[in-house]
């Protein structure tokens, strides 16, 4: 463009130094007077184009090549910065690696068995609280009932407690459940009838009969699978951190092994627990 100003400019202005420097620095177009340079701007193009159509191809084939270069180029420089950026990312703590990393997890054994000691040791809270021939407020607490709009316990309710060896007393958190709680303790097959008392409900439990003794003994029964459902997820969490962790194949066979025993051996108490209660509750 400095060449075509320089060509087509006025015999008078070519005598310009500043015209001439045009022909060097591209920049010392700047010191062309602008109203000089505004009148030869457009015939200024008109030349460019016309003499880049005349050019032989080669000329248009080597720009192409230069163009292309410079793509190729900066493809490569994105390329390496991208390589860059993922050897950071997973050098990084967080990154794929790391991840990777962090998936690899630890199997402890003594973890896995305190959960399942615990799962027994809760049942047995739940069997000693289903006492015979006595209000006993297991009777109760198990109890599900209609509260803002889902099943929930009575002991996630209220307070459950035995007045005397042949009442219960339910003092509720909420007042406004008391109708609901009322109609789920007469709906169950305890057979009991609860009045109202103020800020409680007194639930009279009359001698056991034994209908009400099969249906104390099948809580007994609930209270069991519960236990076994509970040690079953145990040794799921187990299994799934002996896959997860990079011990030898032979090792982690012995070690599943070890943990389907322990599992068994505490679904069987937790059996065994809940059929002796079943059988004092029932008398059999």
């Amino acid at each position: 463009l400095a060449e075509c100003v320089h060509a087509l400019a006025a015999p008078s202005l070519r005598a310009s130094p500043a015209c001439n420097l045009s022909r060097v620095s591209f920049a010392s177009l700047a010191g062309v007077p602008r109203p000089p340079l505004c009148a030869i701007g457009g015939a200024a193009a008109h030349f460019v184009r016309r003499e880049a159509a005349l050019a032989p191809p080669f000329a248009h084939a080597g720009a192409l090549t230069w163009r292309r270069g410079k793509k190729k180029k900066a493809g490569k420089a994105a390329a390496s910065v991208r390589d860059d950026s993922e050897d950071d990312a997973r050098s990084a703590p967080g990154g794929s690696d790391g991840a990777s990393d962090a998936s690899v997890g630890e199997y402890d054994e003594s973890e896995i068995r305190d959960a399942m000691a615990s799962a027994l040791e809760s049942l047995e809270r739940d069997l000693g609280k289903l006492r015979v021939g006595r209000a006993s407020p297991g009777m109760l607490e198990n109890l599900t009932v209609d509260a803002y709009g889902e099943m929930t316990p009575l002991q996630h309710l209220g307070s459950v407690a035995a007045r005397d060896a042949q009442t219960l007393v339910v003092l509720l958190y909420d007042a406004s459940l008391k109708g609901a709680v009322t109609k789920a303790i007469a709906e169950s097959p305890l057979g009991f009838n609860p009045r109202d008392d103020g800020d409680t409900l007194i639930v009279p439990v009359p001698e056991m009969t034994r209908e009400t003794k099969l249906e104390v003994g099948k809580m007994a029964q609930r209270a069991g699978e519960s236990a076994k459902i509970s040690v079953r997820n145990a040794r799921k969490r187990g299994m799934d951190a002996i896959k997860k962790t990079k011990m030898p194949e032979d090792d982690a066979k012995r070690a599943e092994k070890a943990l389907q025993k322990m599992h068994d051996e505490f679904v069987k108490r937790a059996g065994d627990a809940a059929a002796a209660k079943e059988k004092v509750i029932v008398g059999r």
